[in-house]
Order: structure tokens, then C-alpha cells, then sequence
């Protein structure tokens, strides 16, 4: 669904395979109010209900209160992403901070990274060592630093893109002009966030179907 969605940026949206404005802004992996953003809001809430799910058979399974509460930050964490993912809070902080600052504050990328950076680069660190402790199967070891890496590189390419001559080297030397380059950057930034939330549902996925093995759901006829 990622490669699709790329794929139809490349080809509906910019090599404009509709003549309709409208139609090639649904398929703009760049916009708020595209289809790739709502697959990934979609994903992300999904991720976030499956750390919630394994933080619920944990309290079941009356697993040690540091799990658990490590179990809880990973579904808060996963649910602050998913309404910053659909509302741009990030990027609302950011702008405000701006405007408070009156319009200047001395960083050389978008005002939210030197806001919030270090605070998603400490839970990234949690992430990390929590689930590395929790997950003791190599492949889901492997997929959590891969999901891990892919957000790290998104971050790193947004900080690229708030930059004002970003992406210089690379219009001075393979002659592409820049809104080329900012377009397929930011396209390339936001399949790979799906793809590390990818990473981290398949992770969840068969948490809770290993946790849970033993879990019966009955549903009561009502009167």
C-alpha cells in the first residue's frame, strides 16, 4: 500500500496523469489532506491500539508494574502520535513558538525540531531499550531498530527541508531544480515513517497474538 501510494504521487499527482488540480491533490503524498495522510493517521492509530491491547493482557496477566508502565508509555506515545500524525500539532508548537518569538528563533530548521527533537529522541531511546528488553526474539528485535532507524532518517530529512539551502548540493550537481527535489524528499520522508509504523504494527501484531493466545472474547445477548 506504501508503494502505491508513492506511486501514484509520481504518476497522478507530478507527472500529471489527471488534468484535475483536485484529483492529483488527493493522490499528493506531500499535502495534510491527501490519501497517503490518511493511511498513515489510519496505521498510526492502529499501532497505538495494539500497544494499548498488549499494555490490557499484561494487566491481565498481572505482569511486574515497571512492565506495565512501560507498556503504558509505549500506547501514549503511539496515541500522541497519531493525533499529532491527523491535527499537525508539531508543527503548530513550532509556528507558535515562532510568532511568540516574532517570527525569529535563531534555528537554522523548522522552530518545532529544536522544540521537540530532544524529547522524541529521548523516547526513542525508551523505545529502544524497553522493547529490546520485552521482545527477545531476534526478528522483533531487528523490526523495532528498523522502525526505529526509519524515523530517525525522516526526522533527520525533515531537518534537511526547514533548512533554507537544504538541498543545494543536490540542485548545484545532478541539475534538478528545487522544487523537484522538495517534493520527492518529503515523498520519500512519509513512506518511510509508514514503513517504520509498519515495522512496529507487525511487531505489536504478533505480540498480541502470542500474548493473548489464551484470551476468549463472549459476547452476551442483551434483553
Amino acid at each position: 500500500m506504501e508503494i502505491t501510494l508513492v506511486y501514484l504521487d509520481l504518476t497522478v499527482n507530478w507527472l500529471r496523469w489527471s488534468e484535475y488540480g483536485p484529483i492529483r491533490r488527493l493522490f499528493n503524498t506531500t499535502r495534510e489532506d491527501a490519501l497517503a495522510s490518511w493511511f498513515a493517521v489510519t496505521q498510526t492509530v492502529f499501532v497505538a491500539l495494539g500497544a494499548w491491547f498488549i499494555y490490557a493482557i499484561g494487566r491481565r496477566h498481572e505482569i511486574s508494574r515497571p512492565r506495565r508502565i512501560g507498556w503504558l508509555l509505549v500506547a501514549l506515545f503511539f496515541t500522541y502520535i497519531a493525533i499529532d500524525d491527523g491535527a499537525a500539532v508539531h508543527e503548530r508548537i513550532g509556528s507558535a513558538f515562532k510568532e511568540r518569538e516574532g517570527g525569529s528563533v535563531g534555528f537554522i530548521s523548522y522552530p518545532w525540531q529544536m522544540l521537540l527533537a530532544p524529547v522524541f529522541a529521548a523516547m526513542g531511546l525508551f523505545l529502544l531499550g524497553f522493547l529490546w528488553f520485552e521482545l527477545p526474539r531476534p526478528a522483533d528485535r531487528a523490526r523495532v531498530l528498523g522502525a526505529l532507524t526509519c524515523f530517525a532518517i525522516a526526522v533527520s530529512m525533515d531537518f534537511v527541508e526547514g533548512m533554507e539551502d537544504g538541498y543545494a548540493w543536490l540542485v548545484e550537481n545532478f541539475d534538478w531544480d528545487n522544487e523537484t527535489v522538495r517534493h520527492f524528499s518529503k515523498s520519500i520522508e512519509e513512506f518511510i515513517e509508514m514503513l517504520g509504523m509498519t515495522l512496529f504494527l507487525v511487531t505489536f501484531l504478533g505480540q498480541i497474538a502470542h500474548r493473548g493466545r489464551d484470551i476468549v472474547i463472549r459476547f452476551k445477548e442483551g434483553i
